[in-house]
């Protein structure tokens, strides 16, 4: 029988819908911060409502952290409810039902609209989006709790008397990411085959009904919205869908919606069969399936599109566009008129649109006659063939640090050089912009790439240069801006390597770990999964332990012994040390320094000398000529001259097994999806820390705040803890936790270190929120922190003269703090962090503060004081320290706050650095160096300890490599 759109629906739950059309789910973007209704969204669903059967309420995050996009509506708190029970009164008082779509975004929460908070999802894997950040794995705990957050988001829709939810299971958020194999890489019961996938998003239906059922929301209405496929490789495949929707089936839901562009889309992966998907699903349907309504979507505007749309097999559409420029479009279509195709640029308040969404609408929103102008321009600029007039051109290009000199090579057709003198520049992210942009633009022939994230003043600034270079070819840079992106073949490639031994991952300790290696004549495999060699140390400060060197000789200590060091360390970390391992340390890290220096060809600042510090009874800290970032340059040059393969972009997935419990290789996948089958003699896990994955993180780790690299979510760990390998592990709740850390979003910070260095041997002082002295400022890191922990706040201020404060800026710069961001926060009136003040005099900075008015003039008479008798009576500050009083305003507070990057804890390994399971047994073939072995340094690492392990501990791994293949 031939089905009509304005056809009743009758449901499962027992409602029913009066014809086929629906209002599908749009984001406005128009809600309060807190995801609240603003009046803009009631006016907006207002006046779309009535003739539709129902609207779907675009998307609500059920939890804080959530928000797959600015402006979204929240139903994740109680308070919530009352907005958005008027949301649904409009909507059913002009007759149509209220549906509400719950929703959380998972990885794609990114930080900068949720607060800074690390997404969370399925696995550690980041979306294949440009810029996109690698989120955190979600525990058992937290799965279960978010099951239980979209049965509450049920109770709230209920409460606000919605006719049901819709549970959106689309668009690569949560519920699409466990189900994904690209995204879920999991091995326990929500994770791994196509049926441990499906778990969540089933037991989130389960919860959604029970919910129903305990609130006794009689004929409560429950969807669920999918997207078929994905062109991730790994990804879902259309069989998959069907696997899904015939499982979530047996629960027997409302209705399905389609998530696609055009109902009459054929597959994107299959690209060469044109079958609707809508015929496939209708073949591939379950009995149980066939009795549930399925809704399309996409490219339905006339009431020819939707009768044919209904004719292909759908029960039920959702309209989009047509409701954005045509409010009374059920009207409209059963009338028989015909709907624009666009909304005229001067219509928003006509259309009662919110301002977010229209700016949205750009591509709707026209202006006919200037469109047509801007469209043929594009055209007739992507047909222009450059010519150029051959040579190098020189041009100043904006860089990070400075402005970069930058030659470009053209010949009489092409871009064929782009070289950057970046020699100012910090190494490590910026090596993304000057090795990934000229590869990408030359290769594409265009200026239409992205920038690089957390590199984007370099980005642009290479990018610009060219177009200027271009321009003084006699070329026209609109036209190479004008042509298409580059795009990404995704590749399905396998290759069979096989090696001595792999190393995963680049810092300092993969690094030692591969050259020595090949200085051993080992054939060596180096992977990377980031795009740079260098790790944490390539953005570090760059200080390392010496001891026992011939540099720590040249440098006037040459009575330094393993015993004092060892004592030293066990001081510092509570002697919860392995005292085997700290002792491999101590009597190695010497000549591991001087292979370091020599061999590697690394240069250390003999200019300005061993460091004077309270953690050490002898000099023995040495910094990198240049830095952290001078250290990677050396190491770069070196592994280019030698023999090691390295992979940049190259995860490794898994380790190879015997099946005996023996690790013979691992398995690893470029981010383009190539894949690496490596069998090695022996593989050395180098990958780091964990500091980024809270499910690792244990006590009071989770309630400080981090200030490390992305990438360290504990990647070695992970994958040696199979059941078959159980990898044990130790000092788990420990981290090297430092005092001087401004808080720049929510639980992330950045380091002022390298500022207070500076200003703390000179006047700055340490106050707490009261404005009072409260430590001695050169005291060590260790006890800084101790004072700082005891604060009710957990903070301390630095104070800053005007002079200083101008070197303190100076100083913060390496630490990613640019003037700009003194400035912004110095100048930020709303309640987020950090916390900054100046003033022109000690009273007003104290008002600011919200300290008593004489609270900081007394400080710094009583510290002048001190200066002039040349001895500090409240806590004993060193005379070499107190030479210069506290000068001239304005004066400057910023927040000192505990920060981590580095964790303590890691993998049980021996002096040989063989990795050990849960039994105390050596997992043959698996070692493991670096941050990653647990126990070296205690409950805390002294200052350049963790660089002296990683350099001593990687080398050492690889001679006990080649130890085994000889044995």
């Amino acid at each position: 029988m031939s089905k009509s759109l304005f056809d009743s629906i009758e449901l499962h739950s027992g409602a029913s819908f009066k014809n086929r059309l629906f209002m599908s789910p749009m984001t406005t973007q128009s809600a309060f911060y807190n995801g609240e209704i603003t009046q803009q969204i009631i006016d907006y669903y207002e006046v779309r409502s009535g003739d539709a059967a129902a609207v779907i309420v675009e998307s609500c995050f059920i939890e804080d952290k959530g928000r797959g996009f600015p402006g979204a509506l929240g139903v994740d708190t109680d308070k919530k409810v009352a907005g958005l029970a008027d949301l649904a009164k409009v909507i059913k008082d002009r007759g149509s039902k209220a549906i509400l779509q719950i929703y959380h975004a998972g990885r794609m929460a990114w930080p900068e609209i949720n607060g800074g908070a690390t997404p969370i999802s399925a696995s550690p894997i980041a979306a294949l989006r440009p810029n996109a950040p690698v989120p955190r794995e979600m525990t058992q705990e937290q799965i279960l709790e978010m099951i239980h957050f979209f049965g509450e988001a049920t109770r709230r829709a209920i409460e606000a008397g919605y006719d049901g939810v819709e549970i959106h299971g689309a668009n690569t958020f949560l519920l699409q990411q466990f189900f994904s194999p690209h995204s879920n890489r999991r091995h326990d019961q929500w994770g791994g085959s196509r049926e441990k996938r499906a778990k969540f998003p089933v037991e989130v239906m389960r919860e959604v009904q029970r919910v129903a059922k305990e609130q006794h929301a009689e004929n409560f209405i429950v969807g669920y919205r999918f997207s078929p496929e994905e062109l991730e490789e790994p990804g879902i495949r259309f069989d998959d869908t069907m696997y899904l929707l015939n499982t979530l089936a047996k629960e027997q839901p409302d209705y399905f919606h389609f998530s696609m562009g055009a109902y009459t889309r054929p597959s994107i992966v299959d690209t060469k069969n044109t079958e609707p998907l809508i015929t496939k699903y209708l073949a591939q349907r379950s009995p149980e399936l066939s009795k549930i309504p399925i809704m399309g979507v996409g490219s339905i505007l006339q009431r020819q599109d939707a009768e044919d749309a209904v004719q292909l097999g759908y029960d039920l559409l959702a309209v989009g566009k047509g409701f954005l420029i045509e409010p009374n479009w059920v009207a409209m279509i059963k009338e028989n008129k015909e709907v624009v195709d666009y909304a005229h640029v001067n219509a928003q308040q006509q259309l009662v649109i919110p301002n977010p969404l229209w700016d949205f609408m750009e591509y709707m929103v026209l202006d006919p006659e200037e469109e047509k102008r801007k469209h043929e321009r594009l055209k007739e600029l992507q047909k222009v063939k450059l010519t150029f007039k051959p040579g190098t051109y020189t041009v100043e290009a904006k860089g990070h640090n400075s402005d970069l000199e930058m030659a470009v090579t053209f010949s009489e057709e092409r871009i064929e050089d782009i070289a950057v003198d970046q020699s100012n520049e910090s190494e490590g992210l910026s090596d993304q912009v000057f090795l990934r942009l000229p590869q990408q633009i030359i290769e594409g022939q265009t200026l239409n790439v992205d920038v690089i994230s957390g590199a984007s003043a370099s980005s642009q600034g290479l990018i610009d240069g060219v177009a200027e270079a271009a321009e003084m070819a006699g070329a026209s840079s609109e036209v190479l801006r004008a042509r298409p992106k580059p795009t990404i073949q995704w590749s399905k490639e396998i290759v069979d390597e096989e090696v001595d031994v792999v190393v995963v991952g680049s810092g300092a300790a993969g690094i030692a770990a591969a050259l020595r290696a090949d200085e051993l004549g080992l054939k060596t495999i180096l992977l990377e999964k980031l795009s740079f060699v260098g790790g944490a140390i390539s953005i570090s400060g760059g200080n390392q332990v010496v001891m026992g060197s011939k540099l720590q000789a040249a440098g006037g200590v040459t009575d330094d012994k393993p015993e004092y060091m060892i004592e030293d360390f066990l001081a510092n970390g509570n002697g919860l040390n392995v005292k085997d391992l700290l002792t491999l340390l101590a009597e190695n890290i010497g000549s591991a320094t001087d292979w370091v220096n020599e061999y590697m060809g690394v240069e250390y600042d003999m200019e300005d000398g061993l460091h004077i510090l309270a953690e050490y009874r002898k000099d023995r800290e040495l910094a990198y000529k240049d830095g952290g970032h001078g250290f990677s340059a050396s190491a770069r040059k070196k592994l280019d001259e030698s023999h090691v393969k390295v992979y940049l972009q190259t995860k490794a997935e898994s380790l190879k097994t015997d099946g005996q419990g023996n690790v013979i290789g691992l398995n690893a996948v470029e981010d383009t999806g190539k894949k690496h089958n490596i069998t090695a003699k022996a593989v050395i896990l180098t990958t780091g820390g964990y500091g980024n994955n809270p499910n690792l993180l244990t006590g009071d780790l989770n309630k400080i705040l981090f200030y490390g690299t992305k990438s360290s979510t504990g990647d070695g760990i992970l994958m040696s803890q199979t059941p078959e390998l159980r990898a044990a592990t130790r000092l788990m709740e420990y981290g090297k936790v430092y005092p001087n850390g401004v808080e720049v979003s929510q639980d992330y910070a950045k380091s002022t270190i390298d500022g207070n260095l500076v200003v703390l041997k000179r006047n700055a002082l340490l106050v707490n929120t009261d404005g009072q002295r409260v430590v001695n400022e050169r005291a060590s890191n260790k006890k800084i922190l101790e004072v700082l922990l005891q604060q009710d706040s957990k903070m301390l201020y630095l104070l800053m003269d005007a002079k200083n404060f101008e070197l303190f800026k100076e100083g913060v710069v390496e630490g990613g703090i640019a003037p700009e961001d003194l400035e912004r926060w110095i100048n930020n009136t709303a309640p987020t962090p950090p916390k900054a003040f100046r003033a022109d005099t000690l009273e007003e900075l104290a008002a600011k503060a919200g300290m008593t008015l004489n609270s900081l003039v007394d400080t710094v008479a009583r510290y002048n004081g001190w200066v002039e008798q040349q001895k500090d009576e409240d806590f004993g500050r060193q005379v070499r320290f107190l030479q210069e009083k506290v000068g001239e305003g304005p004066y400057v507070l910023i927040e000192q706050k505990p920060r981590f990057a580095t964790t303590m804890g890691g993998l049980v390994a021996d002096t040989q650095l063989h990795v050990l399971n849960e039994e105390n047994q050596v997992i043959s073939g698996l070692y493991a160096a670096g941050e990653l072995v647990g126990g070296v340094m205690g409950s805390d690492s002294p200052s350049g300890a963790n660089n002296a392990w990683a350099l001593t501990s990687g080398k050492l791994a690889a001679e006990n490599v080649q130890s085994q293949i000889e044995a």
